[in-house]
């Protein structure tokens, strides 16, 4: 299945994309909410794209209501279109705005369902939104081990949904991003035994970094782009020159907008920390100053938690006889953040783990219950039903359906003949009746639908429908004549029948009426 938003559509999804970019939430939210008034209520491809353009336009606002809701609509188009790969987009970034609004427990539950509905995606172009915001929702999450895969396999996707410049180096600069957080929390451990691990995710921070400023300039993109990647790259690269990436971090901090107003503060206390290493204690100081000074307006606990620990650096380097004592509480403190996110990321595989183990066994049950052939219910899901109508007392209508002379068309045609006229009746029973019905191949020729109401007209329109639609369906290149006979027989609880016994009065019902077809005497 491929896009069928047209490019006019196109061009106004990636327009409010790219005020999304550009710090324009607002206009992006009003030009999604008028074209989805525009579309009403029907499901479509546009309507999902809508929604999803809308989630990050409120995300990026801090509305987290407004996201999750239409995270949610996103979701029930997907499903209504049966493509797993909206529903995966609706459920990641659904994660992220309750993320946002402090409910880790309910963004557990969407980012388990989308890892799910990622894998049954027959979509590249939305695979790769899919993964994008998995690795999202983990960073935020603080499962730098979850993210880094997902942004890794958003990285390898070539096709997108909308063709929007720069969404490549966005990719790599995730994938810097994360690889940056998750090198800051292992060196405040302050564990030699990681110091290797801390090296090898700032390679990765440096490799990728330079890699998404590459793919802005040949996308002639900036924004975000530019001034964050590099200083992620100078962030990751000064310990092993810091003489040559002080210059590099003053300029990075300065072209850093208010939207990465932590960054700057980080870029602060690294410049401290960068200024002890060359012996020049007094800017060292300054820097160290301006960097708690400023602090004071950060809500952001990690930002707070890592520049007072660069800044206790500082003063313990310069002899504080009380800063060797605040590193170390700053070392317990990450140790338990270590804890924690140790426990965080068991309990997310096993809930990953406990999804596949219940989806294996809805799987079983579904395929226990179904049949192979037409992929309607078999007989022992016809007999369950029945059974649960006789315990709730519930009153249904019973339609037996056998396909006429099908040996007759095995023997002249062959079985794959005789198999697509089965598939056939199974597919014509499936579209001629409702949502509410149920039905079933009881095996061989024979077919059961189980009404939902006991009405014996609205029966009679069913079976009326289907021999119609069975007159005229074709089963080309083997058969030239069009048409399939069918035999049916009914039976409902309105003529006073116990539901046990619907079967069985359907049953006999059906061969009189094949006898009838047959030109046989009744």
């Amino acid at each position: 299945m491929t896009s069928s938003i047209t490019s006019s559509h196109a061009a106004r999804l990636t327009t409010a994309l790219g005020a999304i970019r550009a710090g324009d939430n607002d206009s992006a939210v009003a030009a999604m909410k008028t074209l989805l008034r525009d579309l009403g209520h029907d499901p479509s491809e546009l309507r999902a794209a809508a929604e999803y353009v809308l989630v990050i336009a409120a995300v990026e606002s801090g509305a987290c209501g407004q996201a999750s809701r239409a995270a949610a609509a996103c979701q029930a188009v997907g499903l209504a279109l049966d493509e797993p790969g909206w529903v995966a987009i609706g459920c990641a970034t659904r994660a992220i705005a309750v993320l946002q609004d402090d409910r880790p427990a309910d963004a557990v539950k969407d980012l388990v369902r989308a890892e799910y509905e990622l894998r049954d995606s027959r979509r590249d172009d939305l695979r790769g939104w899919a993964h994008t915001h998995l690795g999202q929702a983990y960073e935020r999450f603080g499962l730098f081990e979850l993210a880094v895969p997902h942004y890794e396999a958003a990285m390898a996707i070539e096709d997108r949904l909308l063709d929007l410049a720069g969404s490549r180096a966005i990719d790599a600069r995730n994938l810097a991003s994360v690889n940056y957080h998750w090198a800051k929390e292992l060196d405040m451990l302050m564990e030699p035994d990681l110091e290797s691990e801390v090296e090898r995710r700032r390679v990765e921070v440096v490799r990728w970094a330079e890699r998404s400023l590459t793919l802005a300039d040949s996308e002639h993109v900036g924004g975000s782009v530019f001034p964050l990647a590099r200083y992620l790259r100078a962030a990751a690269g000064w310990p092993t020159d810091p003489a040559r990436w002080i210059g590099e971090l003053h300029v990075c901090r300065s072209n850093l907008s208010e939207a990465h107003v932590g960054f700057e503060m980080e870029a602060t206390a690294l410049l401290a920390v960068a200024y002890v290493e060359v012996g020049e204690i007094a800017q060292a100081q300054r820097e160290a100053r301006r960097a708690l000074i400023r602090l004071d307006g950060i809500d952001d606990l990690n930002v707070q938690r890592y520049v007072r620990w660069a800044t206790l650096r500082v003063a313990d380097a310069m002899g504080y006889p009380s800063a060797g004592a605040g590193l170390g509480y700053g070392r317990s403190v990450s140790w338990a953040w270590r804890q924690q996110h140790r426990s965080d990321l068991e309990m997310m595989r096993a809930a990953i783990a406990g999804y596949e183990r219940s989806r294996a066994h809805d799987a079983a049950v579904q395929a226990a219950r179904e049949d192979a052939l037409t992929g309607l219910g078999n007989r022992r899901a016809f007999d369950e039903w029945i059974a649960d109508a006789a315990v709730s007392s519930t009153e249904v209508c019973v339609v037996l359906v056998d396909i006429d002379r099908l040996k007759q068309l095995n023997d002249t045609y062959g079985h794959a003949v005789g198999d697509d006229a089965l598939k056939t009746v199974g597919e014509l029973i499936r579209t001629n009746t409702r949502s509410e019905d149920r039905a079933a191949r009881l095996g061989g020729d024979e077919f059961a639908i189980v009404l939902s109401s006991p009405d014996p007209v609205e029966a009679q329109l069913v079976m009326d429908r289907l021999q119609l639609a069975a007159r005229v369906v074709s089963l080309k290149p083997w058969v030239e004549q069009p048409g399939i006979g069918l035999s049916m027989g009914l039976a409902t609880c309105s003529e006073g029948l116990s539901s046990e016994a619907l079967y069985a009065v359907a049953d006999a019902r059906m061969y009189e009426d094949k006898r009838r077809r047959s030109g046989a005497v009744a």
